[in-house]
Formats: structure tokens, C-alpha cells, sequence
């Protein structure tokens, strides 16, 4: 739904009932419905549209965090609930064999960090004249390479 539509919706919604209540009809729940679609798509109508979106590109914002994306290796780490391995592990088990833990700690998996790239893209929004009335953005984080 395209930003200040919901206040032209609502505007609509009422302006509908208040005519049909001052011609003495009332609306079933299917009337009502296509009478609001109907004011809904003229007044979306009249707010323009916006352009497509553009290629991603690098905003010059990176991140360094532990990655799935990299190599990983075990430390030994006390239990959070007493003898239950289930606690920190979950379903336990993996391709690599953990370590052997002292009593009371229990091997968990740790990543290597990596780093992310944020990227934006932006498209451009006019009025049914071909005005410019706003530009719209979106972000996403790519993993770029492992080790900070």
C-alpha cells in the first residue's frame, strides 16, 4: 500500500457511509466492501506511481560479526542447566567432532567473523501530474568476505 493511503482509505470509508446514511440506505458487508475498494483504487489512482526500483549498490556501511558463512571451532563452556547438554547444544552432534569437556561444561560451536556490506537501492514516486513527490528506499546486508 503506497504511504497515505491508509488516511485516504479512511477518508473515503467515511465519506461513503456518511452519503449512503444520508440517502437512508445501509450497506451489507459485501456492498460496503466494493464501495470501499472502488474510492480506494480512485484515490490510489490519483497518488501516481513510483518508478523501479535501482541496482543494488554499496553504501559504504560494513559490519564484522560471527558468520555461518566461515570456519568455525569449540570452546568448552559450563552447562546452563545442570547435566543437560541439551541446553546450549539443542540437537547436539556435527560433522566435526567437538572436543572433550570437563564435568559440568559442554562443547558448543563458535564462528569465525566475517564481514557484511550494507546496500541500498531507491526508486522515485510522482503524482498523477508527473510531479515528484518522494523517492522510497530499501537496505540489505550481503556477506562480503570472512575475517575482519
Amino acid at each position: 500500500m503506497k504511504p497515505g493511503s491508509s488516511l485516504l482509505r479512511a477518508v473515503a470509508l467515511v465519506g461513503t457511509s456518511l452519503a449512503l446514511t444520508a440517502c437512508g440506505g445501509v450497506m451489507t458487508p459485501e456492498e460496503a466492501a466494493a464501495e470501499e475498494a472502488a474510492a480506494l483504487a480512485t484515490v490510489e489512482a490519483e497518488l501516481g506511481s513510483c518508478g523501479t526500483w535501482s541496482s543494488w549498490t554499496n553504501t559504504g556501511t560494513t559490519s564484522c560479526a560471527p558468520s555461518t558463512m566461515c570456519d568455525f571451532y569449540w570452546v568448552c563452556e559450563r552447562l546452563l542447566k545442570e547435566d543437560d547438554a541439551e541446553s546450549i547444544l539443542g540437537e547436539g552432534g556435527s560433522v566435526n567432532r567437538p572436543p572433550v569437556c570437563p564435568s559440568g561444561q559442554t562443547a558448543v560451536r563458535r564462528y569465525e567473523s566475517g564481514r557484511s556490506n550494507q546496500q541500498s537501492s531507491y526508486r522515485v514516486c510522482f503524482n498523477d501530474a508527473g510531479t515528484y513527490t518522494h523517492t522510497e528506499y530499501q537496505y540489505q546486508t550481503v556477506f562480503s568476505t570472512c575475517g575482519c
